[in-house]
């Protein structure tokens, strides 16, 4: 990795020594820290009562309750039927899968069987309700009873593709580059669609010049099944061949044969806006969760996103919860959407790789805090890691009792299910807004990841399901609502314990201790607003563990506010800033202090300001407030050019090392700049630290790039 040499001047105060033009922001609260996100499938969630085989012809196609990959029967009202058992769970919203009108069957060549869109993601008409879940009459009283029961409804956009319609008229599905088959315009110029992003003189286009996989119909009346109409004109897609193994292709090609859109046309980007904009503005809708983000360019979300948020501000709902799906589990690459795509939030799939690793024993505790350590990726001016989406299964991947048994293939299912728990104690406790995959809390494992993991919470006729395996109880043969299962119940618990505890919604996350191939991984939560310190412990081991925990508050008496286990975990001694405990295997468990982590009238010692032009990653600068206090602090951190008149903020650090990673974008580009950092405690005590970059002269020696 190449490093550009700098010219540093350090400038370190004291407590006090404040500047008159302070750039100091406290960390960024989120609208959401208190949600509790329940992610399911309509078709696979409930029935209605007196449910019955549909006899209309739409309703029926693809309906084969006892096929896996068939619809079921499950829809939006059998959704408001039980609504009332998500209620006592604890959740706050609902996500369905889409449930826009799609290709119910989907001809998948000869020799093969047909797909069957019982997911929701083969969108051909994205203004109706697809007619296996209902009307929107349905979807309108589904909000209604959502709103009765203090429940939020979130809806799945799909901007990236539509339903497999058109195939290659030259019979070429293998990914056709740019540099080799480039785009041409109805005339027959070559032309760089990058260059004509979002701008309305995009070139003209022509299906049978323009394209190196020439659009073509399997059948006449697929040319005008689409709705909006505009989806019809073959023009308005890549028309590239199928996604690669990586590079451009994943946001050119089509993904499984779908019809990939060219969101790079403006008309592209204005009619899917407008689709969305209707749903958000006709329903109370509480937030999107945007599909297959990674596959979209950053142009596009730039604009979508704030007309959503828009709509959602006229409507009446001036903090519409937005978290886009970026299938990757690397801190670097999820942040870039939140850092250049604008997205407010992501799914955190390396939260997930890291937990369910940790709790299946196959990650020791300093592996599972190398993810918590490069939460500074995601700091900007109005958020941070505690606003990601967290999960330990989906509906893709698998499902936490699957994913943890293939650690745990010798162990009991009473370990299991304890392993299962402690992820999960993890999931609510751990900085992010957690997302629950339904029949998780009723001991679902399933047996791989898509079809495997999506079984029917109602008396399912499937074969497979019915033979699964389900953790804490219950026959995979019946209907799976018990609010007595071991599961469901953990969840409720977790669920009022992140009420109780404003830290574990919105304070921030400090690891305490996650020594090298140790099984304790023990982490504080202290809430600024009052300074009360949470700290969570976990052992991941079948092994007792006694451990000393360095904590933020000095002395006090900690109590265990919640574990796993009735009995075994003592607190054995506390004395100044340290915790004495002995865990029991395979436990993990929330403790609380009697006093807050104030009470430092000392003032700050020094700190330096370290400014690296490129660092972690190529793009991106790398400030670092260095310091040797142990108190908390928050860091603001802030660049102008130099001699300018006014600092640009650029976001909090709370938790130590104090860095933050903003992009270039987000630096002005000058050949001097000046960077400041401003610490605050808990106690308002404050100080500064500067320093100055100037652009290296490569001419002399030792500067310019190496």
């Amino acid at each position: 990795m190449k490093r550009m040499a700098l010219l540093l001047t350090v400038l370190a105060l004291g407590a006090g020594a404040v500047r008159a033009e302070s750039i100091f922001h406290p960390s960024p609260p989120n609208p959401h820290g208190a949600e509790v996100v329940y992610l399911l499938m309509p078709d696979r969630f409930s029935r209605p009562v007196g449910f019955v085989t549909p006899e209309d012809a739409a309703a029926k196609a693809g309906f084969d309750p006892a096929s896996a990959g068939y619809f079921h029967g499950g829809n939006l009202a059998g959704l408001s039927e039980r609504l009332g058992y998500l209620q006592h769970l604890g959740v706050t919203s609902v996500w369905m899968t889409p449930v826009f009108k799609n290709r119910a069957v989907q001809d998948n060549g000869p020799n093969r069987k047909p797909g069957v869109g019982y997911h929701g993601y083969w969108i051909l008409d994205f203004t109706d309700v697809d007619p296996h879940f209902g009307t929107k009459d349905d979807l309108a009283h589904l909000f209604q009873a959502a709103t009765a029961k203090h429940l939020s409804i979130i809806l799945d956009a799909v901007v990236n593709h539509t339903a497999d319609v058109i195939t290659a008229a030259n019979g070429q599905h293998g990914y056709q580059y740019k540099f080799s088959h480039p785009y041409r315009d109805a005339a027959g110029n070559v032309f760089d669609d990058r260059d004509y992003v979002n701008r309305a003189d995009f070139p003209k286009l022509d299906p049978q010049v323009s394209f190196p996989v020439p659009p073509a119909y399997r059948a006449p009346a697929d040319a005008t099944i689409k709705r909006p109409d505009w989806l019809n004109d073959p023009t308005v897609y890549h028309n590239r061949g199928d996604v690669s193994s990586a590079g451009e292709s994943a946001q050119y090609g089509d993904i499984a044969g779908l019809d990939d859109l060219f969101t790079e046309q403006l008309r592209v980007v204005e009619g899917m806006t407008d689709i969305y904009r209707r749903w958000v503005r006709d329903f109370p809708v509480h937030g999107l969760r945007l599909d297959t983000v990674k596959h979209v360019n950053n142009e596009f979300w730039q604009r979508f996103l704030p007309a959503m948020e828009t709509v959602a501000r006229d409507s009446g709902r001036p903090d519409l919860f937005l978290f886009g799906e970026v299938f990757d589990p690397d801190p670097a690459l999820l942040s870039d959407y939140v850092q250049r795509a604008g997205l407010p939030s992501v799914l955190d799939f390396g939260f997930q790789k890291s937990v369910v690793g940790f709790a299946a024993g196959a990650v020791t505790a300093e592996a599972c805090s190398a993810l918590f350590a490069k939460d500074a990726f995601y700091i900007t001016p109005t958020g941070d890691a505690r606003g990601l989406v967290t999960f330990l299964s989906n509906h893709d991947i698998g499902r936490v009792g699957y994913l943890v048994g293939k650690g745990v293939r010798d162990g009991s299912d009473e370990e299991l299910l304890q392993r299962v728990k402690l992820a999960h104690l993890l999931l609510f406790c751990a900085r992010g807004i957690p997302s629950l995959y339904y029949g998780d809390e009723q001991g679902f494992t399933g047996t791989g990841g898509d079809v495997d993991a999506r079984e029917d919470m109602f008396a399912t006729e499937v074969a497979q399901y019915a033979r699964e395996k389900r953790l804490g109880g219950g026959s995979p043969q019946g209907a799976a609502y018990d609010e007595g299962h071991p599961l469901y119940r953990l969840i409720q618990t977790l669920c009022e314990l992140r009420r109780r505890l404003p830290a574990l919604r919105r304070g921030a996350q400090a690891t305490r201790l996650a020594d090298p191939g140790d099984s304790v991984f023990a982490f504080s939560r202290l809430d600024w607003q009052t300074g009360r310190e949470v700290l969570v412990v976990a052992n991941n081991r079948p092994s007792a563990r006694e451990v000393t925990i360095p904590v933020a508050t000095r002395g006090g008496r900690w109590t265990v506010e919640f574990a796993l286990q009735e009995k075994g975990l003592e607190v054995t001694a506390a004395s100044g800033q340290t915790v004495s405990l002995v865990v029991p295997g395979l436990d993990a468990a929330v403790l609380t202090v009697d006093e807050t982590a104030r009470g430092r009238p000392e003032p700050l010692g020094s700190f330096h300001l370290k400014v690296v032009r490129q660092g972690q990653l190529d793009d991106r600068w790398e400030l670092t407030a260095e310091t040797t206090e142990d108190r908390p602090l928050q860091v603001a951190f802030a660049v102008r050019v130099k001699g300018g008149s006014a600092f640009q903020y650029l976001g909090t650090c709370d938790a130590a090392p104090y860095c933050i990673l903003p992009t270039r974008e987000r630096v002005p580009v000058a050949a001097e700049l000046e960077f400041r950092c401003e610490a605050r405690d808990l106690d308002g005590n404050g100080g500064v630290a500067e320093a100055t970059w100037q652009k290296p002269n490569p001419r002399l020696p030792g500067t310019g790039d190496r």
